[in-house]
C-alpha cells in the first residue's frame, strides 16, 4: 500500500479490550492534527504491519482505533500490552463501485436504494461482495433479488416503527 500522507509522531498507547474488541484510545492532541471530526479515516501501522481503519468516539475529544487481531496475534500482543503506533489521514475515498445490476434493480426500487446508501460502508461492502461472489447468473439474480427485498423491507420497518 503507497504512503498516502506523512504519518504524524509515533505514540504508545495500552491496548484494551471492549467485548472480543482491541482497540486504543487516540490521544486529543494526535486527533486535532488528524483534523478533527467524529469519524476519522486514517492508515495505521502497529505491530510492523500496515491497515486501513477509521477513528471513532471514544468520549470527548479522543477516539478509539479498533485494531485487527490478525495483526496482534502474531506479534503476541493483547490487551494490557503497550502499542507503539503511528497515523497518518487517510485522503483516498472509501466508496464502494455499485455493480450494473445493482445500480439498475436501485432504479427500480428507490427504498431499497435508500436503505443501502444509509448503511454503513462495511455493511455496502458485504452487500456487494455477497453479490460477487456468486458462481452461476442464476444465483447471482436470485442473490440480487433477496437483497433488493430485505433493504426494502429495511426501509419500509423503519417508517413503521416511527
Amino acid at each position: 500500500m503507497p504512503a498516502r500522507l506523512a504519518a504524524l509522531p509515533a505514540f504508545r498507547a495500552r491496548i484494551a479490550r471492549i467485548g472480543v474488541l482491541r482497540h486504543i484510545v487516540v490521544p486529543p492532541a494526535i486527533v486535532a492534527a488528524l483534523g478533527g471530526g467524529t469519524h476519522i479515516p486514517v492508515i495505521a501501522r502497529y505491530a510492523g504491519e500496515k491497515t486501513v481503519s477509521t477513528l471513532v468516539p471514544a468520549g470527548g475529544k479522543k477516539r478509539r482505533l479498533v485494531l485487527q487481531m490478525d495483526v496482534l496475534r502474531p506479534a503476541q500482543l493483547d490487551a494490557g500490552d503497550l502499542l507503539a503506533v503511528e497515523l497518518a489521514a487517510d485522503r483516498q475515498p472509501r466508496h464502494a463501485i455499485l455493480p450494473e445490476d445493482l445500480r439498475r434493480a436501485f432504479q427500480f426500487r428507490p427504498a431499497a436504494a435508500a436503505a443501502f446508501h444509509r448503511g454503513s460502508p462495511s455493511t455496502r461492502r458485504i452487500v456487494i461482495e455477497l453479490l460477487e461472489q456468486s458462481r452461476t447468473p442464476e444465483t447471482r439474480q436470485r442473490r440480487l433479488e433477496k437483497i433488493i427485498e430485505r433493504l426494502a423491507e429495511n426501509t419500509a420497518g423503519r417508517a413503521t416503527k416511527i
